[in-house]
C-alpha cells in the first residue's frame, strides 16, 4: 500500500509534469503567436506598398482628370445666361421669318 511520502512523490511528479507541459504549450503558443504576427506585418506592408503604387496614382489621375473638367465646364449661371440669350433669340428669327414671309406675299 502506498504511504502518504509516496502519494505526495506522486503528486510532486503530476506537478512537475504538468507545469513542464504547460510551460511547453506556453512556449509553442508564443512562437506561434509570433509567426503569425510576423506573417501578418508583412501583409500588411505588402497591401500598404499596393495601395501605395497601383492604388494612390490611380486616385491621382481621377482628381486631375475632374480638376480638368471643372476648368473646362461653364459655370451654371453662365450656361442658363445662354439658354435665356437662346431663346430670346429663336423668337426674334421666327419674328423676322414671319416678316420676311409677310413681304413675299406681299411682292
Amino acid at each position: 500500500m502506498l504511504d502518504k511520502q509516496d502519494l505526495q512523490a506522486i503528486q510532486t511528479m503530476i506537478d512537475t509534469s504538468v507545469n513542464a507541459s504547460e510551460e511547453r504549450m506556453t512556449a509553442k503558443m508564443d512562437s506561434l503567436e509570433d509567426r503569425m504576427s510576423a506573417k501578418i506585418d508583412a501583409t500588411e506592408n505588402r497591401i500598404l506598398a499596393y495601395i501605395e503604387n497601383a492604388v494612390m496614382p490611380n486616385f491621382k489621375l481621377l482628381a486631375e482628370g475632374q480638376q480638368t473638367i471643372l476648368q473646362t465646364m461653364a459655370r451654371k449661371d453662365r450656361v442658363e445666361a445662354l439658354e435665356n440669350e437662346v431663346v430670346f433669340l429663336k423668337s426674334v428669327v421666327n419674328y423676322l421669318a414671319q416678316d420676311v414671309a409677310e413681304l413675299k406675299k406681299a411682292q
